[in-house]
């Protein structure tokens, strides 16, 4: 399976935001991301840290 985990960096912690991600859209400073069955989160005032596509881990960090 091709699905990532999103997670969010904030204050210097990491913490899990939503797994079975199949598609990230950013729309300006948002990123939307959508699972495997349609849900979508939308991270706020975002930009990309890391994206290891080997162990499929995403992590955006919160920008000010």
């Amino acid at each position: 399976m091709c699905e990532s985990t999103v997670f969010l960096e904030e204050d210097g912690k990491v913490r899990e935001m939503m797994r079975d991600v199949t598609r990230i859209v950013m729309r300006g400073g948002d990123a939307v991301c959508t699972d495997i069955v349609g849900e979508q989160l939308v991270l706020e005032n975002v930009a990309l840290m890391e994206a290891n596509l080997l162990s499929h881990g995403i992590v955006f960090v919160k920008v000010e």
